[in-house]
């Protein structure tokens, strides 16, 4: 995996990991299994054990990443970035009829973003999400700020960068379809 030591609590069961593969023969590698672990993993350490993990891989070919990228179970996503539900979706697009506006549907998505110190790391994922979704780096940091958080991932420096993407930017990377399948999204 890139970006070193992960250590990201919500990589667990249901969790998607999408990771580039910057080697002919790039293999996989699982460890380090904790039995819990907070935001951050302050102290260096939480408590390692022993875990038999089961990993179903897949290859997408195509899709170029700097970064790895989550895709959490829904539970694991900070509040504001979490999916529309069929009946919020129906009233997005109500109250966006009343004013002319045309809601352009969207998904959540966490890049991985490392740096020798949080900061860089953000904005490490900063940057990764705008080149890999065709945006500036102020629309991410304003799709974060309104739909998403910056959440730690290990000191010093992995974070998670959650937002909503729209699903024409997941589209032109070849990723809507697993997305729109692993959150059962309306649309």
């Amino acid at each position: 995996m890139t970006d070193g030591h992960l250590d990201v609590d919500s990589v667990r069961e249901g969790t998607i990991v999408i990771a580039p593969v910057k080697v002919k023969g790039g293999g996989i590698y699982a460890g380090d299994a904790h039995a819990m672990q907070g935001d951050g993993e302050v102290a260096g350490h939480t408590t390692d054990v022993t875990a038999e993990s089961i990993v179903e891989v897949s290859v997408l070919k195509n899709v170029n990443l700097d970064g790895p990228i989550l895709l959490p179970p829904e539970e694991n996503l900070p509040p504001l970035a979490r999916p529309w539900r069929k009946d919020e979706w129906e009233k997005v697009q109500s109250l966006a009829r009343r004013f002319g506006l045309e809601p352009e549907p969207v998904a959540p998505v966490q890049v991985i973003g490392s740096g020798p110190t949080i900061n860089e790391a953000a904005m490490r994922g900063f940057q990764r999400a705008a080149d890999l979704f065709g945006m500036s780096v102020d629309e991410v940091r304003n799709r974060v700020t309104i739909s998403g958080a910056v959440e730690i991932g290990r000191l010093p420096g992995i974070v998670q960068v959650s937002m909503q993407v729209p699903l024409s930017a997941l589209e032109r990377i070849g990723l809507d379809e697993l997305v729109v399948e692993h959150y059962g999204l309306p649309y």
